[in-house]
Formats: C-alpha cells, sequence, structure tokens
C-alpha cells in the first residue's frame, strides 16, 4: 500500500500511534497529513500536522526530542498508522519518556507501567523489593542474599536452559527459560541496570554482522 491508497478523513488527516521500537512502549499519539508523511519518510525524522496551530511540525524542533524513524505499518483498514521510532529524549512535553502516564481511575499518581511488557512488569517488582523487602518474598531473599547467591543462580538456570535444550522438550525450554530471564532481571536490577539500558545495547547491535571485536582487532 502507498501513501495515495491511505484512508485520510474529511480533513485530510490520519491518526499515527508512536511506538518505541526497542520495547513496544506507546509513546504518542498524534496526525499525520499527506504532507507531514511524506516528509517522515523523506527526512526520517518524524513531522505531523497540528490540529490547532494548522501546520505542519517536526517532533523536537524546538526542544531537541526528535523521533527518528525505524519503520512504517498501516493498519487492516488503511486508516491508521503505527509508527516505530527512536526517541530522542523524553517524547512527552512534561518531560515523561511517554505520554500514557496516568490511570483513568487515578490521573493523579504518574506511573510508568503502562511501558514495555511483561519484562517491565518484573523489573519494576524487583525494584519495589529492592526499596521495600519482604521476608515471604523469594526476590527479596536473593537480593538480600548479594551477588554472589543472585549470580550462581543465574549460572544454575542457564545449565537447565542448556540442558532443557539439549533435552529438545519446548516446554521444559519454555519453562527454564522463564526462570534465566527473571534471574537476570534480579541481577540487572541488583546492580541498578535498567532495561532501556540493555535494550539500547541490543538496538546499537541491530543490524550489524559479525561478533564485537577487541581494541587491538
Amino acid at each position: 500500500m502507498d501513501v495515495g491508497q491511505l484512508k485520510f478523513d474529511a480533513q485530510g488527516l490520519i491518526p499515527a500511534v508512536v511506538q518505541d521500537w526497542r520495547d513496544g512502549t506507546v509513546l504518542m499519539v498524534a496526525f499525520m497529513n499527506q504532507q507531514a508523511l511524506q516528509k517522515t519518510i523523506e527526512t526520517k525524522s518524524v513531522h505531523f500536522w497540528s490540529r490547532s496551530r494548522r501546520t505542519l511540525w517536526e517532533k523536537g524542533e524546538t526542544s531537541g526530542h526528535t523521533l527518528q524513524l525505524k519503520d512504517l505499518f498501516v493498519d487492516c483498514d488503511g486508516d491508521a498508522l503505527l509508527v516505530k521510532v527512536e526517541p530522542v529524549g523524553p517524547t512527552c512535553h512534561t518531560g515523561e519518556r511517554a505520554c500514557f502516564f496516568s490511570r483513568l481511575d487515578s490521573p493523579e499518581t504518574k506511573t510508568s507501567e503502562s511501558w514495555g511488557g511483561i519484562l517491565e512488569r518484573l523489573y519494576q517488582m524487583i525494584q519495589e523489593r529492592k526499596r521495600q523487602p519482604s521476608s515471604e518474598s523469594y526476590t527479596s531473599t536473593l537480593l538480600e542474599g548479594g551477588v554472589d547467591r543472585i549470580l550462581k543462580k543465574v549460572v544454575e538456570e542457564a545449565g537447565e536452559v542448556a540442558i532443557a535444550g539439549k533435552g529438545g522438550k519446548k516446554d521444559e525450554i519454555i519453562y527454564e527459560t522463564a526462570d534465566l530471564l527473571f534471574h537476570a532481571l534480579v541481577a540487572l536490577g541488583y546492580h541498578g541496570i535498567t532495561l532501556q539500558d540493555v535494550y539500547q545495547e541490543l538496538a546499537t547491535r541491530f543490524g550489524k554482522s559479525g561478533l564485537r571485536k577487541g581494541p587491538s582487532s
């Protein structure tokens, strides 16, 4: 489907859902007209149409918090866009990473729970146990045991994944991989390393071939 086949509304606009390509977080929703879409495709920097100012604008043109285009998708009806981006700085004008930081039933309370997916939820739980330990929590027990106990579990779980992989049973591989991911998250949380740090490292490697080489190679 090319731009000319999209279904713009009576005002010549189409809604654009903007998503962080690294972890799937919905950053914002805005509108594009055909000019904004073409400008986005040409420059690889996301542009929108301002309905209030009735003008074309580039996201971050004053703040410097631009959205660098990574990919574009259209929905099944051709009347909405999914814009995958790499954000430069916070996307929301409030300074938050994304515009969706309030629950409908408690709009006065900021939360990051709409960001990312299940790994982010697990990481947030680990951070909560780090701040407020519970004697009944396995995660708290791991954290209180220190880095040696945490890393011992990571090694154990990695071994279990290898054994399961060798056995070839998918349900066992899935189960053991879930255990490994959880304990790796605990290790990250212990060191204060966020999933965003890891995603960014993966993003820098994406599309590159070969192994990392040392400084002298």
